[in-house]
């Protein structure tokens, strides 16, 4: 990856830059029944939830890289993922 300067970023604007680059992106969500994947990291979303805390850090956390959301629709999850 290129030198970005996130550091001269605020850490949400450097989260966002991140996030649209999937740079360090350690899983992936899929959505709707067309499982529409949608990468992210783990950490922005179990410090912003606490259902994906619950889901990545309780006893019993999701082993796997992709984690399938069937009741939802591709755009309303990318927006929260946003």
């Amino acid at each position: 990856m290129a030198s970005n300067r996130l550091s001269s970023k605020s850490l949400a604007e450097a989260n966002l830059k991140m996030l649209d680059n999937e740079a360090l992106c350690d899983v992936t969500l899929t959505a709707g029944k067309e499982k529409h994947e949608i990468r992210c990291h783990k950490v922005i979303l179990a410090s912003r939830s606490p259902v994906f805390y619950a889901m990545f850090c309780g006893p019993l956390a999701e082993s796997g890289d992709v984690i399938p959301i069937p009741d939802i629709e591709p755009s309303t999850l990318a927006m929260f993922v946003r």
